[in-house]
């Protein structure tokens, strides 16, 4: 018997329950054969379309759903969620405002605003308009999730941290809420607390390179175990740190990181680690642990914290790759700089590290104070405009970088690899942080308790650099008449 428009529309919609979003889009596309302005069926392939990242077909659907039934709220909050991942945040917050004066009592508009407003990097209107969705809709793991997210941006981390327990009450195994809670308690130095709950990463945010036979921290013997790096360059470079201690811990055991290659001659100086490829096949082991849950299983807390230098620039390769005599090489302040984290492409996906990043413009006002040597630690080619101010090296990985910073006599970079590098040779190192800081950075002060030779310049409104510039170019002036001065 052939399939009715009713059963393909009902198949579709069991089809996306399940998670099979291709079979769900071909039901739906039966339903739109028999009529093409079935708008429910349109907006439940936008749906569909949505979940595997289609975003412009799911435009397309929406559109044509919301000109066929303008009243629908699931359209236009659905349509609002898609504007929100093109990046389109004031588009997105003008239709859920639309749409909240028509049913000022739609808790998905609500919700969905308040994620809205924190990507827009307003964080008590998001905090706000999630308690509002909480009070219309009642409490849920995913509205505390929310709140929770919004506090924690603004730093409010008490509030966060009872809103994230608030909704771990009602489903302690939520790997969100645990992740994130564990976010806000690094963010506090509470390390103890945050370790178990950051292990909820693998089930929230990242997938696991490997699986089977996690080390737990007992006594390895003469036994394997492989390390694995898992997520940012800097974030290898901070845990990189452990590596003396396990090596202390473990004195028989056979040591096996994998890390990207970009690491592989800078790594090489770690006592008796053997290093590999991050993307070659992994040796036999006994055991292994990703590099990030390290100081969980060495118990690390923020008093414990090893702070000694570990890294140093390779001995065979010192040589003044900065080009000036010996006779002036100490007259400039040499100042090595980055002021973006990579590049991102369109949409909400790279939001964080744009946020990150100051704008060039901004920075590079910094490149015209005299009796300064600006060096890019970037790796990309210099943007045009800044030949004659901004000097770059040719850099290759790591064991590279070590080698210009070693020759610097101050990193200034936002939070990226470079100030990880910088702050693990003992280089004094200056972070331009953003409001919202970052889950190894604290959540305020000046110093660092990771790296002694850090300071930390934070801004006081988010997405707000001009302060923070203003008091950095302040400061380098003052730093390079005092060289001057000394060398005069």
């Amino acid at each position: 018997m052939a399939e009715t428009v009713a059963e393909a529309f009902e198949r579709g919609n069991q089809l996306a329950a399940a998670g099979q979003f291709e079979e769900a889009i071909a039901a739906f596309d039966r339903c739109l054969a028999h009529n093409a302005d079935d708008w429910q069926a349109l907006a439940n392939r936008g749906n569909a379309r949505m979940k595997l990242k289609r975003y412009h077909l799911a435009l397309d659907d929406y559109l044509r759903a919301a000109a066929l039934n303008p009243a629908s709220g699931s359209v236009k909050c659905n349509l609002a969620v898609l504007l929100k991942e093109l990046g389109e945040l004031t588009l997105a917050e003008n239709l859920l405002r639309e749409l909240l004066a028509a049913q000022p009592d739609h808790v998905d508009a609500w919700s969905n605003l308040g994620v809205v407003l924190q990507y827009a990097l307003r964080y008590d209107e998001s905090a706000a308009c999630q308690r509002r969705a909480i009070e219309l809709g009642g409490p849920s793991p995913g509205r505390y999730n929310n709140l929770a997210n919004a506090l924690s941006c603004a730093l409010r981390l008490d509030e966060a941290e009872a809103a994230y327990r608030a909704g771990l009450e009602l489903a302690p195994d939520d790997a969100d809420l645990r992740f994130n809670l564990s976010i806000a308690l690094l963010l506090q130095g509470r390390y103890l607390d945050a370790w178990p709950l950051y292990e909820a990463r693998w089930s929230s945010v990242l997938v696991p390179r490997y699986r089977e036979r996690r080390w737990q921290g007992e006594p390895l013997g003469g036994r394997t175990l492989l390390l694995w790096a898992e997520q940012g360059l800097g974030d290898t470079l901070q845990m990189a740190r452990f590596l003396p201690v396990l090596r202390q811990q473990q004195p028989d055991a056979r040591l096996v990181l994998a890390v990207p290659r970009t690491f592989l001659r800078l790594f090489g100086q770690f006592d008796r680690v053997e290093l590999i490829d991050l993307d070659a096949a992994a040796p036999p082991h006994d055991v292994q642990i990703p590099l990030m849950s390290l100081p969980g299983v060495l118990g690390v807390e923020l008093e414990t914290l090893p702070t000694a230098t570990y890294l140093q620039a390779l001995p065979a390769r010192r040589e003044d790759r900065l080009g000036h005599s010996a006779a002036s090489r100490q007259e400039p302040l040499r100042v090595g700089v980055v002021w973006e984290t990579g590049s991102w492409g369109v949409g909400i996906a790279d939001h964080g590290r744009q946020n990150k990043s100051v704008p060039l413009e901004q920075f590079s006002c910094l490149f015209d104070m005299p009796g300064v040597d600006f060096i890019s630690l970037q790796l990309d080619e210099l943007p045009a405009g800044l030949e004659g101010r901004v000097r770059a090296l040719p850099i290759t990985d790591f064991a590279d970088t070590a080698e210009v910073i070693d020759q610097l006599d101050l990193v200034l970079s936002v939070d990226t690899s470079v100030v990880h590098l910088a702050g693990a040779m003992g280089k004094p190192v200056w972070v331009l942080m953003r409001a919202e800081s970052a889950p190894f950075f604290m959540a305020g002060g000046e110093s660092s308790p990771w790296y002694p030779s850090m300071r930390i310049l934070r801004q006081r409104h988010p997405g707000d650099w001009s302060e923070v510039i203003a008091r950095a170019g302040q400061e380098l002036a003052a730093l390079g008449s005092a060289k001057h001065a000394a060398t005069g």
